[in-house]
């Protein structure tokens, strides 16, 4: 046991000084160009939010393209270290401050035709990556999961239960996010306005990170052509729709292996390929990071991104308890206050008057009554 553990720490430290030597051959001025076109990139995606934003908030005339940025930068930036996408809380956060009577669901709900073009985009670079045999999928039933449809069948009682909880539960959540969700999507009823407004700069935004990847391969001395250029994209981005081969480091690793003989036609050595990997992923998330740092410090007052994320979610939480404290109010019964009595409108609103008036014609016959009898 001590022998192999040995052997195992030789061959991690050989490997450590491979990719550490392969590090300190790093080009330094291409690895600042790919972190300048990498952040610019970053910058352009960020038009389009603004696009879909001005359709769901048509009201919200001040609202700016630098101030979209400013909030995609930070959350973007956050989510680098904070985990469950907690960026997300602050790009919401900061936009609710630049829109005003904008809901936290409603914003949210302008993240689905945000992402819209990137998922289909990156849905084609993972069907080609699988056209071209470079991510690997079982073969044989071994490698397959164990649940199938056996699991249904054995259950019958369970699996029903199961299936009518996940409708009710996903009615409800449509019924109740569902002015939410339209006026958030709202320019996917433009169709011209969404490809003019929202793809098209999302597609240059895709464009300028081909270069920055270009940059960051030459950097670390790997092949640069278009095949690889995409390769490279699909290995780093394709995890996030199809998590069966790129989402562990060492798959990515393993595609971009083999796609480089696939595609150059000569091998490349793997030392070079990890430490453009996890150098390359490194330098995204400081220099993300970085310019968050500054982003949150101005608008927060925190160099923190957990204490921005906390800060933020504190925000929505404030801002939802005046809304929670409209739908309750005092209500006027029978000229007496009570509080904690739902406001009620339209037809509830009439019923209830209808009942009040009732009882108070029901009360004053009783009063009528008894004034009206003869004393004993």
């Amino acid at each position: 046991m001590l022998d192999k553990l040995e052997a195992f720490g030789r061959t991690a430290g050989h490997a450590a000084e491979l990719i550490a030597d392969r590090t300190a051959t790093v080009d330094p001025w291409l690895v600042a160009l790919g972190t300048l076109l990498y952040l610019f990139a970053q910058t352009v995606r960020p038009r389009g939010w603004h696009t879909i934003l001005r359709a769901a908030f048509p009201q919200a005339t001040d609202l700016r393209p630098r101030d979209v940025i400013r909030a995609y930068l930070a959350g973007a930036g956050v989510n680098a270290i904070v985990p469950a996408r907690g960026g997300d809380v602050v790009k919401l956060a900061l936009l609710r401050r630049r829109i005003e009577g904008a809901r936290y669901s409603t914003l949210a709900a302008t993240f689905i035709p945000e992402t819209l073009f990137e998922t289909a985009f990156g849905t084609a670079l993972v069907a080609w990556g699988l056209a071209m045999g470079f991510i690997p999928v079982p073969t044989t039933s071994g490698e397959l999961p164990a649940l199938d449809v056996s699991l249904v069948l054995g259950h019958p009682v369970w699996s029903a239960l199961v299936l009518a909880a996940l409708v009710v539960l996903g009615r409800r959540l449509v019924r109740a996010l569902r002015g939410a969700l339209s006026q958030g999507t709202a320019i996917l009823r433009s169709p011209r306005r969404f490809v003019v407004g929202v793809a098209s700069w999302q597609a240059l935004a895709r464009l300028i990170r081909l270069g920055s990847m270009a940059a960051f391969m030459a950097a670390f001395g790997l092949p640069v052509t278009p095949a690889t250029v995409v390769l490279v994209m699909a290995a780093q981005g394709g995890g996030r729709i199809l998590p069966l081969a790129p989402a562990s480091a060492g798959l990515r690793l393993a595609m971009l292996s083999y796609g480089f003989v696939e595609v150059t036609g000569h091998p490349v050595d793997i030392a070079a390929i990890t430490a453009f990997t996890f150098g390359v992923g490194a330098v995204m998330a400081v220099s993300g990071l970085a310019v968050a740092t500054v982003i949150l410090a101005q608008e927060f007052g925190t160099l923190s991104p957990r204490r921005a994320v906390a800060a933020a979610r504190g925000l929505a939480t404030d801002t939802a308890r005046p809304a929670l404290a409209a739908r309750w109010d005092v209500h006027d019964v029978d000229a007496q206050p009570v509080a904690g009595v739902r406001r009620r409108g339209g037809a509830d609103g009439a019923r209830a008057g209808l009942r009040r008036r009732r009882r108070a014609l029901r009360g004053a016959h009783a009063a009528a009554v008894v004034q009206h009898e003869p004393g004993p």
